[in-house]
């Protein structure tokens, strides 16, 4: 099944110009990985964005344009289909870009519920882990202080109405609060990079630094 629901053409034409930040560039190509109509878009966006590159007057570059220049070179490439078997974790499908980073050690939140965080080139501000639920169980309420970005990787959840399964991309942004909860007869995995942490109550909040979310 193709993915429902998609990045924004402004995310989408940041990740082909290079600048997205690492984590949601991997949460990005995770989605590419499985959605034709978005890699399709990258591609036209490369395309205009080289071309008005090529019309632009010269002009002097700055002292550290090409370390810049390289940094962005670096983001995950759109994925290429091969006939190898997909690589997994914890039976989740991962994208070529993700199965390239080092994945730590589960930091266990709940009975089923783990966070394990990812390798981020450039983490800045930004928080970059899997998260895995059972199925049955919702994700206690919290909000944002910045913006996060999710992609499905297994199995499937609700949020304010709306069904994200495989392959299925999320985007919220400060002040946002939601209650999502797993849907379906499996555990749900997603990948998330967030940047600003999230802003929790309760038993979260007294969890939150052990889990680095």
């Amino acid at each position: 099944m193709n993915p429902r629901h998609h990045p924004s053409e402004v995310v989408l034409a940041g990740y082909a110009s290079g600048a997205l930040a690492d984590g949601p560039s991997l949460a990005v190509s995770a989605h590419l990985d499985r959605c034709a109509a978005c890699r399709d878009g990258v591609r036209l966006f490369e395309q205009v964005g080289g071309a008005l590159l090529a019309d632009a007057p010269q002009a002097a570059m700055e002292p550290d344009a090409m370390a810049k220049a390289l940094a962005r070179i670096e983001r995950p490439a759109l994925p290429v289909r091969g006939s190898t078997p997909a690589p997994r974790h914890a039976g989740a499908v991962l994208s070529s870009a993700l199965a390239r980073r080092q994945v730590g050690a589960r930091r266990w939140v709940g009975p089923g519920i783990w966070v394990a965080p990812v390798q981020s080139k450039s983490p800045g501000d930004w928080r970059t882990y899997l998260l895995r639920v059972p199925r049955g169980v919702a994700v206690p309420h919290h909000g944002h202080n910045g913006p996060e970005f999710t992609v499905v990787l297994r199995g499937q959840f609700v949020d304010d109405g709306a069904r994200y399964g495989p392959g299925d991309f999320s985007e919220t942004g400060a002040g946002f609060e939601h209650h999502p909860a797993v849907d379906g007869d499996e555990a749900c995995i997603c990948l998330i990079s967030g940047s600003g942490g999230v802003k929790a109550a309760g038993l979260l909040r007294l969890i939150q630094p052990l889990i680095g979310v």
